[in-house]
């Protein structure tokens, strides 16, 4: 059994087309496989290098969850900037309970969840390149391709109507992680932490060799943080090749629970001390303003600033994903009711673009008029229209619809959309599901005796 709980010794299928469990935002929740033999030995190969199929498989119920959550994060921050409200327009001044909202949301969410997604994004690469190494295909082929079509089809369409698009930075990110992968798999589980350090440390070098040639385009900003989106997803790498990722909940949920925990109390550590660095940066290098009174920020300010702005989003994505985890591992009541979210968090994809098309269609004729609460008050309803729906879709369907067009174009033919039904051999985890390439790409599934309902019906 390989690092994260991959079993790699069984037989492997002839003909079996590559398959990733999952895509990018929908992969990191995919089927995670329990070995039924030896465990992983000192002479086994890499993470993604084993040569067998793997058996049965049930889903990691928390990354579902935490990618739906982090989701609802990125649409709420994205509410008040697909369209601006009237508040920015100048007409209205914002009122006590707006700025205690607006405040308040953007204390929790504004960057962190964004880099939930990242992190996620990062673990779901590791799990679609073992998902196609194990069948034997070139994952980096698929993998290339695969992110070629999320930046080409989705990502620069939506950056044409919408300046905040992530997933045109997702995808190029994507790319140039792919021919790492290898590497970062290999060695010590603690490679991808370094790689990420490096990354981390090279963002205020990016900037300041980027800026004066990006800085005047709306995309400069996240050329220049190309360095930053790979350390988080170096990050979400180390996350895919710890094995508490893939321990069966019903015999190691206790020992597993430990790493939530540290993740949760090493998020708000690193949150702490991302403050401490800002007070400092503030007091050894005062900002300093022109004549014309715009301000000029020297080398050392622009360096602790963004140092600290990564820290920040960084450490609060860990104390979400450790939160997320250690409350799902419970399987009590917070279980239970964070489980709801877990269709939503298999069609990410159609949930970001969704919103993004409704916000316009409904929002974008009175641009500069609308309060920033009732854009608040319209993301919310629309989250509680596509959980419901999601719910439905996924009884039905095991992909989103534009997760099954994405899918498809990734593998160059149109893969099965239609769930099976419960009580077939498929849905129950036979052999059936194996004879079907796309039996454990992360799809909708019907709830299992080894998936409770928190990991099934759902990204």
């Amino acid at each position: 059994m390989s690092e994260a709980g991959y079993d790699t010794t069984g037989p492997r299928r002839h003909g079996a087309e590559p398959q990733c469990e999952g895509e990018a935002l929908h992969t990191a929740g995919a089927e995670t496989r329990h070995t039924t033999g030896a465990r992983h030995g000192a002479g086994a190969a890499p993470d993604g290098v084993g040569p067998g199929l793997a058996p049965p498989a049930r889903r990691v119920a928390f990354l579902d969850v935490a990618r739906a959550l982090a989701m609802i994060g990125v649409v709420m921050m994205n509410a008040s900037s697909v369209v601006y409200p009237v508040e920015m327009s100048g007409n209205r001044a914002p009122g006590l309970l707006t700025d205690l909202v607006d405040g308040g949301l953007n204390l929790l969410m504004s960057g962190r969840a964004r880099t939930m997604l990242m992190v996620l994004l990062g673990a779901g690469v590791v799990l679609a390149w073992r998902s196609a190494a194990r069948r034997g295909g070139r994952p980096a082929a698929v993998m290339l391709r695969r992110y070629a079509v999320l930046g080409l089809l989705f990502g620069l369409p939506h950056l044409a109507v919408f300046d905040g698009d992530i997933l045109t930075q997702y995808s190029v990110a994507a790319l140039l992680l792919t021919p790492l992968v290898p590497l970062l798999l290999g060695g010590s589980r603690r490679r991808p932490l370094v790689a990420a350090a490096v990354l981390f440390a090279a963002v205020p070098v990016s900037d300041l060799l980027l800026s004066p040639f990006l800085g005047d385009h709306t995309w400069g900003a996240s050329a220049m943080l190309v360095p930053q989106t790979l350390g988080f997803f170096c990050v979400g790498v180390w996350l895919a090749r710890r094995p508490e990722l893939t321990a069966d909940p019903a015999t190691g949920a206790r020992g597993a629970s430990r790493l939530p925990l540290r993740m949760l109390v090493f998020g708000a550590v690193v949150q702490g001390l991302s403050v401490v660095l800002a007070l400092v940066g503030s007091l050894v290098f005062p900002t300093e303003f022109g004549a014309d009174g715009a301000p000029v920020r020297s080398v050392g300010e622009i360096v602790v600033v963004l140092l600290g702005n990564t820290l920040l989003n960084l450490g609060g994505a860990l104390f979400y994903l450790g939160l997320v985890w250690w409350l799902v591992l419970r399987g009590r009541r917070a279980s239970r009711v964070l489980g709801a979210l877990a269709p939503l968090g298999r069609m990410t994809l159609t949930v970001y673009l969704g919103s993004t098309a409704v916000f316009l269609a409904v929002m974008g004729p009175f641009e500069g008029t609308i309060p920033t609460l009732a854009q608040y008050a319209l993301a919310a309803a629309y989250f509680a229209a596509t959980a419901v729906l999601a719910h439905l879709w996924a009884r039905r369907f095991r992909l989103g619809p534009l997760e099954w067009v994405w899918r498809s174009l990734t593998h160059l033919r149109p893969v099965p959309l239609r769930a099976e039904r419960s009580g077939s051999p498929a849905a129950d985890g036979g052999t059936a599901r194996h004879r079907n390439p796309t039996a454990s790409d992360g799809g909708a599934h019907p709830p299992t005796s080894t998936e409770p309902d928190p990991t099934r019906t759902t990204p």
